[in-house]
């Protein structure tokens, strides 16, 4: 007779906290659908795409600014994060002039950026595809100082990387580039890696997976305790708050007037900014440069970038 209770009651418990049963198993869906595949590990040794082109050097130092084994270092990290980015990473020294005035410089420095990445007709899935090349001249005279950064881009780097995005490489790289150029090249080197990375949706950082996972368990609780007060609020019976003697007081109807006065009125008016009203813009704190957003090199390829005179 016991067992035949347990049973019953068993029964009655599944049938009464079925609705949350389902919504649990559909949170849970959700959550493995949203985060195991983000932590599955990534294939360490993908192929690049790009079979056109030969080169395999990614440090061309021809201002003979790092020693042999920064640059061998630096080879290996870009290695890395080529493989992370699915995206061709570049970096070039120079120490020749480019231009005295800004816009000489500026279109000299895109050209010789430009160029040399057709050239070696560079991009991880194709030729002249995703890739960003870092072009940095250290050349200086008794006229004064061409020194400066270009950052060339193409493919998918082209789309990812804006002005914002210039301007966050080269404050990375410029907060070293005087006393550590390694050090630089290797904080912009990180910097393009993660556009790349992110841009492509490849992974989550630590921190939006905790966003992720925070959702699930905030936000979907949340709906599951919406749907189950709305279902039991349907279900319950409804009371009766108005009865036929509701309005009779001695046997005679008595329906109370009822208006609407406004005890008082305030009117307030405000100025509201939309975006012609204009507003303030972001300054680097250096001369020269700019980003010059989508063209077309001499080689006839598009490409994106920006830069800097430092």
């Amino acid at each position: 007779m016991n067992n035949e209770v347990r049973k019953l009651a068993f029964k009655q418990y599944l049938h009464y906290f079925r609705i949350w049963f389902v919504l649990t198993g559909i949170s849970v869906a959700v959550l493995l659908i949203a985060v195991v595949p983000k932590l599955m590990p990534k294939n360490s040794a993908i192929q690049r795409g790009n079979a056109t082109s030969t080169e395999k050097e990614r440090v061309f130092d021809y201002a003979d600014i790092l020693t042999d084994e920064e640059e061998q270092k630096l080879r290996e990290y870009i290695a890395e994060c080529e493989q992370k980015s699915r995206t061709d990473i570049i970096v070039v020294t120079i120490d020749q002039p480019m231009g005295i005035s800004d816009s000489e410089w500026n279109r000299n420095m895109m050209n010789y950026a430009d160029d040399f990445y057709d050239n070696h007709q560079f991009g991880w899935n194709q030729a002249y595809g995703d890739g960003a090349l870092i072009l940095d001249n250290w050349y200086e005279d008794e006229n004064g100082s061409q020194k400066g950064t270009w950052l060339s881009t193409a493919g998918k780097m082209e789309e990812y990387i804006g002005a914002y995005e210039e301007d966050v490489v080269l404050d990375a790289m410029y907060d070293y580039i005087d006393y550590a150029p390694y050090r630089a090249y290797y904080a912009a080197v990180t910097k393009l890696a993660d556009y790349g990375e992110k841009g492509d949706g490849h992974h989550y950082s630590i921190s939006e997976m905790m966003s992720v996972v925070a959702c699930g368990g905030g936000v979907i609780p949340l709906i599951i305790a919406l749907i189950y007060a709305l279902s039991n609020l349907k279900n319950a019976p409804a009371k009766d708050t108005t009865v036929p003697s509701t309005y009779v007081v001695n046997g005679r109807a008595v329906v109370k007037n009822r208006q609407d006065q406004f005890l008082r009125k305030n009117v307030v008016t405000r100025h509201i900014d939309t975006s012609s009203s204009g507003g303030s813009s972001r300054s680097s704190g250096h001369s020269g440069g700019g980003s010059h957003g989508h063209h077309t090199s001499s080689g006839g390829h598009s490409h994106g970038g920006g830069g800097r005179r430092r």
